[in-house]
């Protein structure tokens, strides 16, 4: 008999994140991901960027600014006395951690070191380095390739000084490239002139480039069609090579053909200046999907079970509601062993994207600006369930039972009833007559529909009967009541009754 199968480690994720005196956070603030994704909503001013600046410094590769030499310039600048210690904590699911601060970087540097290369950190202005932030050039993708987009992506060392001498070591391209700049004034003054180590450098570096970025080419059809842009097609990406370049002044030796240009076909029209003709929507996603393909065609050379991490901060906002879905779908597609942080500043967007990722893969929270009158504002942070209805349900009983605020409290709970109706019918596969304007759908209309459900072996009809009954009586009693000016004086118990009612409905839908 065979021996039974052993169940696969857990894969190692990040389980915590703390923020202390770091940029908006003058306290002790921790993010507890326990190894899940992390979805999180920040008003603008509140904090949401620092989540991001931390993450990105964190895991840059080849490692954090330097700390040390600019020890004051991360910390919050209105918490007193000025010059407190600031810090970075970052706790992974198997205990190990990771701490960043003004003394410099401590914990585990070697899993940090395997993070950092296989990381992605997007904002929107790294989108913007594919496409505007070359006015009317054409786009050339050299710099952003080989210091960003694939920073970590080893290539076979020349054998030669100053690089390994190995042959078959690995340097990753963006190190490979910072060698190669450090030695460019020994170029010398003639071409016959120049060191044959620099020529044979050259030559690896041209090569290996050119193997990463048919790796990159090889994705990005796939990524542009999952994410609703079968009308573009880029073209593949190619790099001439560096020739180095020999003159008598140093500071004019250089290398030569330090390029690799950006060309699309858009509905079979040749693009050579696709920032100049596409539209925002459009570009964000070319950017994306060139983001996205190259950090997958890194990954495929990782040997470690250190976590691939991706953290995207408003990559979005120049993509409609409509074309955001489909970046879900490419996370969940293409990312699904990554850890996932996606930071946004939309709040509709926020509420869409819980309603549509699985509950159990991913942790959700929200940041608000903390009190402007303080010395030193600290943002308030509130773990918020993965689902819609259930976190407005949260909200109007933390009003109605910690604060008192009877009428914010109803008014919640007739969001969580309006949002819960129409996630009930959708997950209830409910038939609804058309209507041009959707927005003409009332909440009254879904739950109408919804009475007629005959219910399960796992919801009885009598159940679900008394459930809409009630919900439809305390919904003309307390909720529409309370979201009109003058509201009658309703009492506490009745709101309360309300909340339990649109929970009652929520559970029976999830018990289908």
């Amino acid at each position: 008999m065979s021996p039974p199968a052993v169940a696969p480690p857990p894969a190692l994720r990040l389980a915590s994140l703390k923020l202390d005196n770091f940029r908006a956070f003058p306290e002790p603030e921790t993010f507890n991901l326990e190894g899940k994704n992390l979805l999180v909503y920040g008003e603008n001013g509140s904090g949401k960027s620092s989540i991001f600046a931390a993450l990105r410094a964190l895991f840059r590769h080849p490692s954090p600014p330097p700390a040390l030499n600019e020890k004051h310039a991360f910390e919050n600048k209105f918490k007193q006395p000025q010059g407190e210690p600031w810090s970075v904590d970052a706790v992974f699911t198997n205990g190990k951690t990771v701490t960043w601060a003004n003394t410099g970087l401590q914990g585990d540097k070697p899993l940090r070191d395997e993070i950092a290369l296989k990381a992605a950190m997007l904002d929107y202005r790294a989108l913007m380095e594919t496409n505007h932030l070359h006015g009317e050039d054409r786009v050339n993708l050299f710099d952003v390739i080989v210091n960003t987009l694939l920073a970590g992506y080893g290539i076979t060392s020349p054998g030669v000084a100053p690089f390994p001498t190995s042959g078959t070591a690995q340097v990753a391209i963006s190190d490979y490239w910072a060698t190669l700049q450090r030695v460019r004034e020994r170029i010398g003054m003639t071409t016959t002139g120049i060191p044959t180590y620099i020529l044979q450098s050259c030559q690896g570096f041209n090569a290996g480039l050119n193997v990463a970025l048919s790796a990159v080419n090889a994705l990005l059809p796939g990524l542009l069609h999952d994410l609703k842009q079968q009308d573009m097609l880029v073209k593949p990406l190619s790099f001439p090579g560096l020739v180095p370049h020999a003159e008598y002044w140093l500071e004019k030796r250089q290398y030569e053909g330090k390029t690799i240009w950006l060309e699309v076909d858009y509905r079979g029209e040749a693009l050579q200046h696709p920032h100049l003709f596409l539209n925002e929507a459009r570009l964000s996603a070319l950017g994306l999907a060139i983001y996205l393909a190259g950090r997958l065609a890194l990954v495929q050379q990782a040997t470690g079970d250190a976590p691939k991490l991706l953290v995207l901060d408003d990559v979005l906002i120049g993509i409609d509601h409509s074309n955001r879905l489909p970046v879900l779908d490419v996370l969940q597609k293409h990312f699904a062993d990554w850890q996932v942080v996606l930071l946004t500043h939309d709040k509709t967007w926020f509420d869409l994207a819980r309603e549509r990722l699985p509950k159990d893969d991913w942790a959700c929270c929200e940041v608000y600006e903390g009190d402007p009158a303080a010395t030193a504002p600290m943002p308030i942070v509130r773990p918020t369930k993965n689902e819609p209805a259930r976190a407005l349900l949260q909200k109007a009983n933390d009003l109605l039972v910690n604060l008192g605020y009877v009428e914010a409290a109803a008014n919640y709970a007739r969001q969580a009833f309006e949002m819960g109706v129409r996630i009930a019918a959708q997950e209830l596969k409910i038939k609804m007559e058309y209507r041009l304007d959707p927005a003409a759908r009332k909440a009254q209309d879904f739950l109408d529909k919804l009475k007629s459900w005959q219910g399960t072996a796992n919801v009885p009809r009598a159940d679900w009967k008394a459930a809409t009954d009630r919900l439809g009586l305390l919904k003309n009693v307390v909720m529409n009541p309370y979201s009109h000016p003058s509201a009658p004086n309703i009492p506490k118990q009745e709101v309360a009754d309300a909340i339990a009612a649109v929970t009652v409905f929520l559970d029976l839908v999830a018990r289908r």
